[in-house]
């Protein structure tokens, strides 16, 4: 089946192939049928969105129980996730997108036993190195949750996620106590109340910060083949992109939605721009396919066949345009794919 979400542009907010690749990864993650996607990163998928805004949602009403005036106790547990799945469309292209890409990095790392993380890490890495490994480790445990979909979920968003995911599950909530009804004079309260959770949100423990201290540190000790290996194999990749990201000069956010929508040629092009063992591209590569249906065994062969083949300047170059900013990055990608049909 042609997969339709690979060829849009990525990234354009507003814009046309935005709709349409919002339209098709709502109808993936909670109508779909046949798609690229695997059957576990869609029901991942749903467990983030779910969890994370449950967790939202009981963070609101327990800063909102001193109010009197709302009739929260009148509401159903789980009334956000509820909403969402009635109506998937709430959900915003960006979010949905970034909770695709926490789960794909939950699946991708989950078959790595929790406790080589604590107990057989890296060799050679020093002992800061190591407990910034592990608090990696610790951070990410989450992402692997396979509970049902409303079960609370740590909500470790970026702070460019989390304004989406508050004011949504507050929107809901307030639109509740409405058709309920309560008075709208009342609902300042909860528009202060998602300000003061935006306000104590602080990514600097959460796992996309805490792989670019990783790398930051490895940076400083020059990590070897060897060190990068034993990463691979035991199947921290968030710790691999972050690396990657540091070494490239790239957002994290951008190289991991990069390594979860791309081709798996792309993957080891990043890996190769990246300065990676071949051994390594080839694990998150093969890692990446429980997130993905992609190209025949004997293709992948040909490409890692060729890994070495390819320069540092060329597969850099390849990479180019994931280093612009980010506005024009949205743009150009949209501008591209108008060309590219002929618009």
């Amino acid at each position: 089946m042609h997969d339709w979400l690979s060829v849009l542009p990525s990234d354009h907010p507003g814009g046309e192939g935005d709709a349409m690749r919002h339209a098709i990864l709502l109808h993936r993650c909670f109508d779909g049928s046949e798609m690229r996607w695997s059957d576990a990163l869609v029901a991942r998928t749903r467990r983030h969105v779910g969890g994370c805004l449950t967790a939202v949602e009981m963070t609101l009403r327990l800063d909102l129980a001193s109010a009197g005036s709302l009739h929260l106790n009148d509401l159903p547990d789980a009334l956000c996730w509820a909403r969402v799945r009635h109506d998937p469309a709430l959900l915003g292209a960006s979010l949905l997108a970034h909770m695709r890409d926490r789960a794909a990095l939950g699946l991708m790392g989950q078959d790595h036993a929790f406790a080589d993380a604590l107990e057989e890490s890296a060799p050679h890495l020093g002992a800061s190195t190591q407990e910034a490994l592990v608090a990696l480790a610790l951070a990410q445990a989450g992402w692997a949750d396979a509970g049902p979909d409303e079960t609370l979920l740590r909500a470790d968003m970026p702070a460019e996620a989390m304004p989406e995911l508050v004011w949504t599950a507050g929107a809901i909530i307030a639109d509740a106590l409405l058709s309920a009804g309560q008075p709208p004079a009342d609902l300042g309260l909860i528009d202060r109340a998602c300000s003061s959770l935006l306000a104590r949100h602080d990514e600097h423990h959460m796992p996309f910060a805490q792989a670019a201290l990783l790398a930051h540190r490895l940076r400083a000790q020059a990590i070897d083949d060897a060190q990068l290996l034993a990463l691979a194999r035991r199947r921290h990749v968030l710790a691999l992109l972050g690396i990657a990201a540091d070494r490239l000069g790239l957002e994290l956010p951008c190289l991991v939605r990069h390594m979860v929508e791309g081709t798996e040629q792309t993957l080891f092009t990043l890996c190769r721009a990246a300065q990676f063992p071949r051994e390594v591209a080839v694990r998150l590569v093969l890692g990446r396919r429980c997130v993905a249906r992609g190209v025949d065994d004997s293709v992948l062969v040909d490409y890692a066949d060729d890994y070495e083949m390819m320069t540092l300047a060329e597969a850099r170059d390849a990479l180019t345009l994931l280093g612009l900013s980010a506005p024009l990055r949205i743009r150009l990608a949209h501008v591209r794919a108008r060309t590219h049909h002929g618009l």
